[in-house]
């Protein structure tokens, strides 16, 4: 499916940019509040939202121009994007603490609609903190919030109503705790894809060979068809002395199956090889799920190949096939 150039163009700049699924997400939670903080504060500048105070409009100024260093900033590599966001995110934080406490102190017409909407902004920079999992940040953040918060609601007569004060204290304070909650939960996932990434490392050291020829006979061995893909795919990334050494344990594996099969073939002259294959699987104590698995049959196909089984050895329904076979192989090797 053909994607349009923007998409593409995007794609690209943030595969470019982030070396992990983390950074990803990061990259994209950053931009996203940049851009929010940007659009919001032009829409001051020019009079659409907002009240029109000069103070109130320095500090939109001032937001403005720190989002568009702080993007500048990371576009040109001058700094880390986790570096941006947290510095970013505690001076934006600081810029909206300012301005909240400047409406109360003020009083000017209308306000209390404005520090409600104020104490919203507050409230989604610590929002993307915890999704952007920015370690350490979210505390200072929900400390100035609170603050704010505090001094909106005990200056004066109460600039809003104490409703409005519960409920944005949930929230931030529940926030702020997810946003820990998230930044132990990836911790632990990192440790995890490390020690994963070690290990693996430690086995393909081991065994001498590459991802691309282990991920080639993992799949392999999962495929119902693998001559279909696979087996070309793997024998076309071994050299001549791991072909050599692959093929000498599968000629060892295919003489003992032989050896087995003519066990069994002896023993059960009457079956056909299907027929035995299973009887061999079932001597080993396989389940019919698993044999379906191996042989690349469906469940109830095994199934009816173990009732042709049972009745080619004239045996009922309650004998136990595998305590047979077994029982049949021991009595074999005693008279031995």
């Amino acid at each position: 499916m053909k994607e349009f150039p923007p998409v593409a163009l995007f794609k690209k700049f943030v595969n470019e940019r982030s070396h992990n699924k983390k950074e990803h997400i990061r990259l994209l939670v950053f931009m996203t509040g940049s851009l929010e903080i940007i659009s919001i504060m032009i829409l001051h500048l020019i009079g659409f939202i907002g009240l029109e105070l000069p103070v109130l409009r320095l500090i939109s100024c001032l937001s403005l121009l720190i989002s568009l260093v702080f993007i500048v900033l990371y576009l040109n590599k001058w700094i880390l994007l986790i570096r941006a966001f947290f510095t970013y995110s505690i001076i934006a934080q600081i810029l909206e603490s300012v301005r909240i406490v400047y409406l109360v102190i003020a009083c000017p017409p209308d306000y209390e609609t404005m520090v409600v909407c104020n104490h919203i902004g507050s409230y989604s920079i610590l929002l993307y903190l915890a999704l952007g999992f920015v370690p350490r940040a979210s505390f200072y953040v929900l400390v100035m919030g609170l603050g704010s918060l505090f001094f909106t609601a005990f200056y004066g007569e109460g600039a809003i109503d104490p409703q409005f004060v519960i409920l944005f204290l949930v929230l931030n304070i529940s926030t702020y705790l997810l946003s820990v909650i998230i930044q132990h939960g990836v911790r632990d996932m990192q440790r995890e894809k490390n020690s994963f990434k070690s290990f693996r490392t430690n086995i393909l050291r081991t065994l001498h060979i590459t991802q691309e020829e282990l991920d080639a006979f993992l799949e392999l061995c999962e495929d119902r068809k693998p001559y279909e893909k696979y087996e070309p795919l793997l024998f076309g990334l071994l050299d001549e002395r791991k072909k050599h050494n692959f093929l000498r344990a599968v000629d060892k594996l295919q003489k003992k199956h032989a050896a087995e099969q003519q066990d069994f073939a002896r023993k059960f002259p009457m079956l056909s090889k299907v027929e035995l294959e299973i009887c061999r699987l079932v001597a080993y104590g396989k389940p019919v799920s698993e044999i379906a698995i191996i042989t690349g049959k469906s469940i109830s196909n095994v199934s009816t190949v173990r009732g042709n089984i049972r009745k080619k050895l004239g045996l009922d329904r309650n004998t136990d096939l595998r305590a047979f076979l077994v029982k049949d192989d021991k009595e074999k090797n005693s008279e031995v």
